[in-house]
């Protein structure tokens, strides 16, 4: 069951190909009512992967948030970026941007790209994809949501498991915002905020580590068309650098 979580895809299981039966060789000069042709045993199947010992779930977000602290400078639309093709003539936010730059997917690329797993430093986890935590935003017009938000966040209060696993072995990682800000004195920085949570075979957490960490933003957001690829390149890798600092300074074990 997928999860909707506090207003803060992953690797599927791969199926092994099954060996493909090794073509019958014709008996050479022979009639076929003599010799028939003996059809050739299956090559071996290659043994079935142990599975994951462990379950680290995951929650990547749609809550984008972001400020301009700048001298009297109020925080709106990139005047001077103009969409193509659908949104043709629509001038997009900085969290318009961060939405189609950095989508719960591509989230999910990045901190493979890093290595989930390897970087929280657990051994034998299966990755599990939960549905992306909302926007903060959308609470306001959805009392459903918002209520299911706050049953999320009294189970994260009582440290107790997001997702309906009874799995012996399990943890959590949940992203809880994606936050640009600039400022006038210290420039533009992503931020990026998680919650980890390890249970081993217990009903409630055992470590808890959250907090947000931040790195630079130059190229990000871009001020021409022309400068997309650079914006959409940096924001990514701030994404991924943001995690493994964050594991770095707040998953203390």
């Amino acid at each position: 069951m997928k999860n909707i979580s506090i207003g803060a895809a992953a690797a599927a299981a791969s199926l092994l190909a099954a060996t493909p039966l090794q073509a019958a060789q014709d008996a050479q000069a022979a009639p076929v009512a003599q010799q028939p042709v003996e059809a050739a045993s299956a090559a071996p199947a290659a043994p079935a992967e142990a599975p994951a010992k462990c379950e680290l779930h995951v929650w990547p977000t749609k809550n984008y948030l972001a400020v301009n602290t700048g001298l009297l400078s109020g925080f709106g639309v990139i005047g001077t970026l103009a969409d193509m093709g659908v949104h043709q003539n629509k001038v997009r936010t900085v969290k318009d941007l961060m939405a189609e730059y950095l989508g719960p997917e591509r989230q999910m690329e990045e901190l493979n790209r890093v290595g989930i797993a390897k970087t929280l430093k657990l051994a034998d986890y299966r990755v599990v994809v939960e549905e992306a935590t909302p926007f903060n935003e959308e609470l306001k017009a959805n009392p459903a949501l918002k209520a299911r938000v706050a049953a999320m966040n009294a189970r994260i209060k009582a440290k107790q498991r997001l997702s309906d696993s009874k799995h012996p072995c399990y943890a959590e990682l949940i992203t809880t915002h994606i936050f640009y800000h600039k400022a006038m004195m210290y420039g533009s920085n992503l931020f990026t905020g998680w919650i980890y949570r390890e249970f081993g075979d217990k009903p409630v957490a055992t470590m808890i580590a959250t907090g947000q960490v931040k790195n630079p933003l130059g190229a990000f957001p871009p001020k021409n068309p022309e400068a997309e690829a650079a914006a959409k390149a940096e924001l990514r890798d701030a994404y991924g650098k943001d995690f493994a600092e964050y594991v770095q300074k707040k998953v203390k074990r």
